[in-house]
């Protein structure tokens, strides 16, 4: 079967890389070795040219896209980048050559030699923290297993590849190990986790639109389902990857998905559709000389003559099959050519030629089984073992915590001992000095009272005067914050209404003009309504004047109702706010800090955010506890020191302004703050200069 051929080969993932193919190398890899070729030959023509990361990390990559087509280029390479990092002491670019170097060796079938390499590079890579490097390697090793037929150690080191890749690497990179574990599993005949391996690769490819890769998972689906029998769900695979095929024009794409749907068909005795995809599949595997792709579609147009009559047509095909077969030494299509041939002189009724080819077909046909044999022992082998220490995992996991338990209760036993032998000895101790002890203390007793005594009066007036000093001193700043607020934030915008309105009433304007001056009124009035609303519940909260009564609070309904207060400002602006808030948001919160809570973080990524932005706000559960809360703005960012001074209980001297010259206090985020953590929660804030800025709080889940 063509499948077996070329097909499976071709759709097995990659050893290094987050590449789907093995045999087949597209023309957007080569433009990518173009431009990388050129990018280096750049570095290499300056001047001053001394190889640093960038450069080192531009060989490696190289190296990765030349496995596929040239290995020996991926070596040298490899060398090329090892002899640098190790000159510069770019301990991550040592281990990509590390591991470039060992997918050479492993790819010539010296897995011994590649496995050397991977381990060095993996211990550099865990004394550097280097996940990435750490994620591919793991990743090498459990393809070094495979190939061997070492199933149970390649399962082992593609889960430790995935574990690394699900927390700190892309859903790309993930995709490419759930295949291969997937892989893995359907050469054990475990379908059913072979199954969910792949569909898991596939959700994420179809997330990210990666066409090649669906049809990757697709195919990997398809080829289960055959094995399995279910011929509907895996036509439903193939002619899925046919369509991918035919959009991304990738020919071998298209040849193996009409060949398994022909296969298909055939099972299922439609030979005329069969016809159809075998001629549609031979078609294209002659445009690009794909001679085993060719053998086994004239072998499937062979099979459905026969079925239909056409025994000349059949004769034709089959013998052409045989030539490029032989040719080519592919010992299952010359078997089954023989046998194909046997059955045409057979109903042609030429007994004698019949016999030839019945005798060529079981001589090829014994020496496969043979090697199919060997192959499946070693299968049942390496699951043997896979299963074997599985269990002996279980019972060793077992037996630790038996010790475990029994080393605590020795400790325990010990430790009651000591402590008993302790008390004992402090007893006979105590029972000799307590005479002298009621003697000493009768004397000191009197003493010592009136001394606790005025100590303790002592004590209380001394902390009464340093609480009075530290309140007068929090008066005195709230009192001088207070007037830095009204004489600096609210003076301006008051004054710019009332120019605004004295040019309203002093000038005869249009009604055009009377709008623009009332847009700006509205603004102006919204902000300094908003100030004193911050500044109102800051000096409550300053006072220990507010109160938090919690109460089940829909967030959805909060946000919807600042979404609309803002309209006016981000349609003003141009600025996109999108609700990705889960439905079911409801916290148990104060409402109306909740609400402030909102409002703030809108208005301040509003206010940052330029012309054109966008703003996202999200939630998600955090361990059925918690609703996590983001709002999220690609607007100007902050650097590291303005973030490190964001939450601060202080006014800041220097005020940030808005892309549109917008004023702020610094009130609005200590408040959002004290709000949050008063209703249980918790903010963090991360953000880049330039990328924008992610709020991100918590508050409780309303039960």
């Amino acid at each position: 079967m063509k499948v077996f051929l070329n097909f499976k080969r071709f759709f097995s993932a990659s050893v290094l890389f987050a590449a789907v193919l093995l045999s087949h190398f597209s023309f957007a890899q080569r433009r990518d070795i173009d431009s990388l070729k050129s990018r280096m030959q750049l570095f290499e023509n300056n001047e001053n040219f001394s190889p640093d990361k960038p450069y080192i990390d531009l060989l490696n990559r190289l190296g990765e896209l030349y496995y596929n087509l040239n290995p020996d280029s991926t070596f040298l390479l490899g060398m090329k980048s090892l002899e640098a990092s190790e000159k510069t002491g770019y301990q991550d670019g040592i281990v990509d050559a590390y591991r470039n170097i060992g997918a050479f060796h492993n790819i010539r079938g010296e897995y011994e030699q590649a496995m050397s390499y991977f381990k060095e590079g993996l211990s550099l890579a865990k004394e550097n923290q280097y996940l990435k490097g750490m994620a591919h390697i793991y990743h090498s090793m459990g393809l070094n297993h495979y190939d061997r037929g070492n199933f149970t150690e390649a399962v082992s080191f593609y889960y430790k590849a995935l574990e690394i890749k699900e927390k700190h690497l892309s859903e790309n990179e993930q995709s490419t190990t759930l295949s291969n574990l997937g892989l893995v599993f359907s050469d054990m005949e475990d379908y059913e986790k072979a199954l969910d391996f792949h569909n898991r690769a596939l959700e994420i490819r179809k997330k990210l639109n990666n066409k090649l890769g669906m049809a990757s998972s697709l195919s990997n689906i398809g080829l289960i389902y055959k094995k399995k029998g279910k011929l509907d769900d895996a036509m439903e695979s193939y002619t899925s990857t046919l369509e991918i095929g035919k959009k991304i024009e990738n020919n071998q794409l298209i040849s193996v998905s009409h060949f398994n749907l022909g296969e298909i068909l055939l099972t299922l005795e439609d030979f005329e559709g069969a016809l159809f995809h075998f001629e549609a599949a031979l078609q294209v595997d002659k445009s690009v000389e794909d001679k085993a792709g060719t053998s086994s579609d004239l072998l499937g147009l062979g099979e459905a003559y026969i079925n239909l009559g056409n025994l000349a047509e059949a004769k034709k095909a089959v013998q052409s099959s045989l030539e490029l077969s032989t040719e080519s030494n592919i010992k299952r299509n010359i078997e089954k050519s023989h046998f194909l041939l046997s059955e045409v002189f057979e109903k042609e009724g030429n007994n004698s030629a019949a016999l030839y080819h019945y005798k060529l077909h079981t001589a090829y046909r014994d020496s496969i089984i043979n090697l199919k044999s060997e192959k499946q022992i070693q299968e049942l082998a390496a699951k043997y073992e896979f299963d074997k220490k599985e269990a002996a995992l279980r019972q060793e996991q077992r037996e630790k915590e038996l010790v475990n338990d029994k080393l605590m209760e020795k400790r325990i036993r010990i430790g009651f001992t000591i402590i008993l032998v302790i008390l004992l000895i402090a007893f006979f101790i105590a029972l000799r000095s307590i005479r002298y002890q009621i003697k000493a203390k009768t004397l000191v007793t009197r003493q010592k009272n009136r001394l606790e005594n005025l100590n303790k009066k002592i004590l209380h007036q001394k902390k009464e005067t340093e609480q009075v000093a530290r309140q007068l001193i929090e008066v005195n700043k709230t009192k001088d914050k207070l007037f830095s607020i009204v004489g600096h934030d609210l003076k301006s915008p008051i004054n710019s209404l009332k120019g605004l309105m004295q040019y309203a009433v002093d000038e005869k304007l249009s009604q055009e003009e009377f709008l623009l001056v009332s847009t700006q009124l509205r603004n102006e009035v919204e902000h300094v309504h908003f100030t004193l609303i911050n500044l109102l519940h800051w000096a409550k909260n300053q006072m220990k004047g507010i109160v938090t009564e919690t109460e089940k609070v829909s967030v959805n309904k909060i946000l919807q109702e600042n979404i609309n207060l803002y309209k006016p400002v981000s349609e003003t602006k141009q600025i996109q706010i999108v609700d990705l808030l889960d439905p079911d948001t409801t916290c148990l919160a104060d409402k109306e800090q909740c609400n402030l809570i909102i409002r703030n973080l809108i208005n301040n990524a509003l206010k940052f955010t330029n012309r054109g932005g966008k703003i996202t706000i999200r939630s998600k559960k955090i361990q059925d506890t918690h609703w996590e809360i983001s709002v999220q703005d690609n607007g100007i960012g902050m650097d590291e020191q303005t973030l490190s001074r964001l939450f601060q209980p202080v006014l800041r001297e220097k005020q940030r302004y808005g892309t549109a010259g917008e004023k702020g206090t610094g009130l609005g985020l200590q408040l959002t703050k004290d709000f949050i953590l008063k209703n249980g929660g918790d903010i963090q804030v991360t953000s880049e200069s330039g990328k924008g800025s992610t709020f991100t709080f918590t508050l409780p889940i309303a039960i």
